[in-house]
């Protein structure tokens, strides 16, 4: 049985003249956000193994909302992980399917960037405070991020990586550090160095902080084209085929 929850989010931004879609796909949860017009609508959904059936209807049910066409999207962004292969793949597909169909320049975004991201947009946090978003990646590993808030944004303190829980130690800092996502189940075998101010493990990433992201990337012409649009395991033993 296929567990699913749809939510809907509709809420005024800065207007913009470009419509942008972005696709999230690298959990259990998979959404799709779209900004057309300064307004995002974004279709979050908790699908277990059910990406492949259920992505490419709910870009097409986002778009008949909006009154777009495909033709009228002028960038897609997308989770390129790390995250689930089977997630990262299916996503990659339809991003460079519905890229090639109408030649849309793509934007990749890190996984754990965009978790860091949404986090920081729904929470107080301050300049300078540190979030740590962490996947389970399985195999007694985890994929691990360092992100630090400056000027409204999550930036990267250092490469994401795929860690063993033992050879994580926090970086130190004067803000805050918070810890997200489901790699931090392994919490107890790390070996921190500071205080972690709070833990959340029920968090995922979604589009709408893609799609943050990808409109900051596309605005400064750091865009691709669909051939381009590829997963990011970090894992060497996985190879992705280009569709």
């Amino acid at each position: 049985m296929i567990l699913a929850t749809q939510h809907f989010r509709i809420f005024s931004g800065l207007f913009f003249m470009s419509s942008l879609l972005a696709i999230e796909a690298s959990t259990e949860a998979c959404s799709v956000a779209l900004l057309h017009q300064g307004r995002e609508i974004e279709d979050f959904r908790m699908l277990p193994r059910a990406h492949t059936q259920f992505l490419l209807p709910m870009v097409a049910e986002i778009l008949a909302n909006a009154g777009l066409s495909l033709a009228q999207i002028d960038a897609i962004g997308f989770a390129a992980g790390p995250g689930s292969f089977t997630g990262l793949r299916v996503c990659a597909g339809v991003v460079q399917g519905l890229a090639f169909s109408h030649d849309i320049p793509v934007v990749a975004v890190s996984t754990l960037q965009a978790m860091a991201q949404d986090h920081l947009s729904k929470h107080d946090l301050n300049e300078g405070d540190i979030i740590l978003p962490s996947l389970d990646a399985r195999m007694d590993e985890l994929y691990w991020g360092e992100y630090q808030l400056e000027a409204g944004f999550a930036e990267a303190m250092s490469p994401d990586s795929l860690r063993t829980p033992e050879s994580i130690a926090i970086l130190s800092g004067s803000g805050r550090a918070v810890g997200i996502g489901s790699g931090w189940a392994y919490q107890s075998r790390f070996n921190l160095d500071r205080e972690i101010d709070s833990i959340d493990l029920d968090v995922y990433p979604r589009a709408s902080a893609v799609l943050q992201l990808a409109q900051r990337a596309f605005l400064a012409g750091q865009y691709t084209s669909a051939e381009l649009a590829q997963p990011v395991y970090l894992r060497d033993s996985v190879a992705w085929q280009k569709s």
